[in-house]
């Protein structure tokens, strides 16, 4: 008797023809990679925005030079989710535990009054100067707030100029869906990627509860601005069936 093996059987497809499929994600679990198992902390966040994707750099503030912890890269239709669900990820947490508390600038707690505006500091960003997107000539598109006393926004150059950057983050994590959490002190984010056979975590960031909404204004400001630069095409209506 002869066992016939898949191996042995003789090949009806064209190999010059590129292989393809579609697929689709019902698993509500990912794995979780190794490297991105622990998480890293961030108090910070630089957002950059090319064509197709935006380029979140979460950074360590404390200590000279600043760092950039995780750097992740998500396409444009994830952000705008992104920043539906962290805005109602925030709304469900004061529900739960109350306001959310504001940053306060060490030393000025004192003399900070409740409704005195925010100075750059407080805001969570960068040389706490810097809120709004980095498109992809180099400009900054800056929100309300992004200006320090007697200065401007700063460049592109001159952000990164004062972070530590690894080679090896340079590319960074692509992922086109992210996974909120909180606790009472903290927001959890897992970036996810989407790629069959099995979805993963590859991108852990934890941030305290006060640097949420600073991250969330910033992010939706930068999709605003983005939005502005490349307006989606207009809607084309349905021919009408002939008569």
């Amino acid at each position: 008797m002869n066992a016939s093996h898949p191996e042995n059987e003789p090949d009806d497809n064209d190999s010059s023809e590129p292989m393809h499929a579609e697929f689709q994600h019902r698993a509500v679990t990912a794995r979780v990679t190794e490297n991105a198992a622990l998480g890293v902390f961030s108090n910070a966040a630089v957002i950059l925005s090319g064509n197709f994707e935006f380029v979140l750099d979460f950074v360590l503030r404390m200590g000279k030079p600043d760092r950039v912890m995780a750097r992740v890269v998500l396409p444009v239709p994830v952000v705008e989710q992104f920043v539906k669900t962290l805005r109602e990820s925030v709304d469900n947490y004061e529900k739960q535990f109350g306001a959310v508390p504001e940053l306060v600038k060490p030393g000025s707690a004192s003399r900070k009054t409740p409704d005195a505006p925010k100075s750059p500091e407080e805001s969570g960003t960068v040389h706490g100067s810097f809120v709004g997107s980095i498109g992809p000539d180099g400009n900054i598109a800056a929100s309300e707030g992004s200006e320090a006393k007697g200065r401007g926004t700063p460049s592109i150059d001159e952000i990164y100029d004062d972070l530590k950057l690894d080679d090896n983050m340079l590319g960074g994590a692509y992922a086109n869906a992210v996974l909120i959490r909180h606790s009472a002190t903290e927001f959890c984010f897992d970036f996810v990627t989407n790629i069959y056979p099995r979805s993963s975590v590859t991108a852990r960031v934890f941030m305290a509860v006060p640097q949420v909404p600073p991250l969330l204004n910033s992010l939706s400001h930068s999709f605003d601005q983005f939005r502005r630069r490349n307006p989606p095409p207009p809607q084309t209506p349905p021919p009408e069936d002939a008569p």
